[in-house]
């Protein structure tokens, strides 16, 4: 389950293509319009189901690799950056020719410049965030979608294989060297092996599916609950400077990079 995206995630396990309901009016309305023509015109068993293997050609694109690369690669950075946060952040006292130096004004602007590139990470991560958002989608909608043309398929085949059957019954004289049978029997394999391998295309879509969510849903966690607790606690620790309130910070810094370190080990 995914709160990031408020839809429910489930991996869907695929029926066999043989094993899929088929409608016999259906069978016998493919066997009238598309096979029995074919006997005059052999050259466009070539073509038989070609609209369907296309039509799922064009649907079997996973949730782009580059932008979960991409947002894996930002939050690495952000990894970084608050590793570092001590070295950035930490309570400085000046003493007078020091802040008569404006070593005190340099540092200040220091901090200011690392909140600002802190915050120019945290705003791509979360452009890349919605991004992907958008990808695992449309990729959840082609997969809906595909499960028509996988029925479609298996009436394909389904009335190719009944037609092996059938058609010798009423075609007369049949040449001995005519290979319709043969030609046909093979056009049913090979459609069979293409949907086995778009099935297996459509379970890795599923995979990454998967593993763009678990990314996505630690971002959100650490965006929405551990980004915020740690940015109040710096502020906290700027205007107090005690112990305990130091010790908070460090701990929500050290939540917030554990968190965000899981997050790319399970995209890894």
């Amino acid at each position: 389950m995914s709160d990031a995206l408020g839809f429910l995630f489930q991996m869907i396990v695929l029926t066999p293509v043989k094993e899929i309901c088929v409608d016999h009016r259906r069978l016998l309305q493919i066997q009238r319009d598309y096979l029995l023509p074919i006997l005059n015109d052999q050259y466009q068993l070539n073509h038989y189901a070609d609209d369907i293997i296309q039509a799922q050609a064009k649907l079997l694109k996973g949730v782009d690799p580059s932008l979960m690369y991409q947002l894996g690669q930002t939050i690495e950075k952000m990894i970084e950056m608050l590793s570092n946060a001590n070295k950035h952040l930490k309570i400085k006292k000046f003493n007078a020719l020091q802040r008569w130096l404006g070593l005190d004004i340099e540092y200040d602007a220091s901090q200011i410049e690392y909140y600002k590139k802190l915050d120019l990470l945290l705003a791509k991560a979360n452009q890349l965030s919605q991004r992907l958002r958008f990808e695992i989608q449309k990729s959840k909608n082609n997969i809906e979608k595909i499960h028509q043309y996988r029925e479609d398929m298996a009436h394909a085949i389904a009335a190719a294989e009944g037609f092996l059957q059938e058609y010798p019954k009423f075609v007369k004289n049949i040449h001995p060297l005519d290979n319709f049978s043969d030609r046909l029997s093979k056009k049913v394999m090979s459609l069979m092996t293409l949907q086995a391998n778009n099935d297996i295309a459509i379970t890795q879509m599923q995979l990454s599916q998967q593993i763009a969510l678990t990314l996505l849903d630690r971002f959100k966690e650490a965006q929405q609950v551990l980004i915020p607790a740690w940015q109040f606690h710096v502020k906290q620790s700027q205007q107090t400077s005690s112990g305990i309130d130091l010790e908070k910070l460090d701990d929500t810094r050290l939540n917030l990079i554990s968190s965000l370190k899981n997050s790319l080990d399970k995209t890894r």
